[in-house]
């Protein structure tokens, strides 16, 4: 089997499963992202100044059927029932209108809304419930995602079954499946990184063929545009001037994210939670004098939260596909790991053999960087504390678009002999398995203990 097929054969019906099964609105931040959705398909691209603030207006028969779903969980029932789905196709927009503050959106460009919102476009003009409008986005978020995810894997020059994985990291695809921006992001970075394996083995890309990649990166979540670092390095490398071209494509590109960032993030800001509960005071000047301030103290709590937090992060790549975890045993997330990268050693192993020396430091180091400019991130706009106890929160889902690229720099290479006793068939095997196993005990959990476990 390809990598094309493998990534389509099972992450089509495995985010299938996600789109429709998952509990309406408890994706990471659904509702707020459905709002603005649901707002751009009114054919607002900003969330606009009202009399009750910026954010955006929307059915109110919306808002309620949200409060629906807090109430089920609350009272003890199964969150995704026939009942429910039901219950929730009746609450059809009456012309009312509530206003939901969808300044927390306002970070990511309507770029990483768009196939979302085309989705939405059609069952908003007609006044569907919230739930169809819910699924509309949802669908046409997956098959964007797909398509990006195939279209990065049919161009790479190297690390195909390293694309695949990481396409199918159970997170990534959970949040593919759900009305978010961070879908688009994670399929944006895997283009760019598919576009830096053609430059690296020097192949020629046509202009635009580096600088619509580049932009749909730079046009996404902040700050994964900085991914685009790793075409700067391409020229000391090996200095050729298809390499070169890519550098200055991608310099243009990282000043287009940085400043549309700069513009974005600014004092309206409204971070609506830091633990999805507590309201937050929003100062992010503040927080960035801190931060500065005592950089030394900052970067030793990003290396510390890292390591002492990791273990949850793994849990949560495998097992927390939005507000309901998985009960799957805390050991089968470790164990999948180990199993995916024998896996890639196997599949990918020459060519992973072949990235060495200072192009493998510079990608790790990049990784790790990028990891530090996500606490940054976490800790200036999203806390508003003076001690960093709440900077790795939610670092698994800041952390799963890098995937990718931390399989390639970080797998290790000593695992080698061991890999090579597993046979091609059986790798390709693991690869897929892993994600199946994740979203099937995912579905389990939605459909008969979901209300049983910790909302938050």
């Amino acid at each position: 089997m390809t990598p094309q097929r493998l990534l389509l054969a099972v992450g089509l019906p495995l985010g299938l499963l996600v789109v429709f099964l998952s509990p309406a609105w408890t994706g990471y931040d659904e509702f707020t992202h459905f709002a603005r959705v649901v707002d751009i398909a009114q054919g607002n691209l900003e969330p606009a100044s009202t009399p009750e603030g910026i954010g955006s207006l929307i059915p109110e028969a919306h808002r309620e059927a949200t409060g629906q779903i807090i109430l089920d969980h609350q009272q003890g029932r199964t969150p995704w029932t026939l009942s429910s789905i039901r219950a929730l196709l009746e609450h059809r927009p009456t012309g009312s209108v509530a206003f939901v503050d969808t300044r927390p959106t306002s970070a990511s460009t309507p770029v990483a809304y768009l196939a979302a919102a085309g989705g939405a476009a059609i069952p908003v003009s007609v006044d569907a419930s919230g739930l169809l409008v819910l699924w509309a986005g949802r669908f046409t978020s997956l098959l964007a995602y797909l398509a990006l995810a195939w279209w990065s894997i049919r161009n790479a020059a190297a690390f195909r079954w390293t694309i695949v994985a990481a396409s199918l990291v159970p997170l990534n695809l959970a949040l593919a499946s759900s009305v978010t921006p961070d879908g688009l992001t994670v399929a944006a970075v895997l283009v760019a990184f598919s576009l830096w394996t053609r430059v690296e083995a020097d192949e020629t890309v046509s202009t635009s063929g580096l600088i619509i990649p580049m932009l749909l990166l730079a046009m996404a979540k902040p700050p994964y545009f900085l991914v685009l670092g790793l075409f700067l390095f391409a020229p000391f490398t090996h200095r050729t001037k298809p390499r070169i071209r890519a550098a200055v494509v991608a310099g243009s590109a990282l000043s287009v994210g940085l400043i549309t960032t700069l513009v974005r993030s600014s004092e309206n800001y409204q971070a609506a939670t830091t633990t999805m509960i507590k309201q937050i005071q929003y100062q992010p000047s503040l927080q960035w004098e801190r931060l500065v301030g005592d950089l030394p103290s900052f970067l030793w709590a990003s290396v510390d939260t890292w390591i002492s937090e990791y273990r949850f992060y793994v849990q949560n790549w495998f097992r927390q596909l939005g507000f309901w975890q998985a009960d799957l045993p805390a050991f089968v997330p470790w164990l999948m790991i180990g199993l995916v990268l024998l896996a890639l050693i196997r599949l990918d192993g020459e060519e992973l053999a072949a990235l060495s020396g200072a192009r493998r430091a510079l990608m790790g180091g990049g990784v790790a960087l990028l990891l530090v400019a996500l606490y940054a991130a976490s800790y200036v706009y999203f806390t508003d504390l003076a001690e960093y106890r709440h900077i790795g929160l939610q670092m698994a889902r800041y952390s799963a678009p890098l995937a990718v690229l931390a399989f390639v720099a970080w797998t290790p290479r000593t695992l080698g002999p061991l890999a090579r006793r597993m046979s091609r068939r059986s790798a390709i095997a693991v690869v897929a398995s892993a994600p199946v196993v994740s979203v099937g005990a995912s579905v389990v959990t939605w459909l008969a203990t979901g209300a049983n476990t910790p909302m938050g």
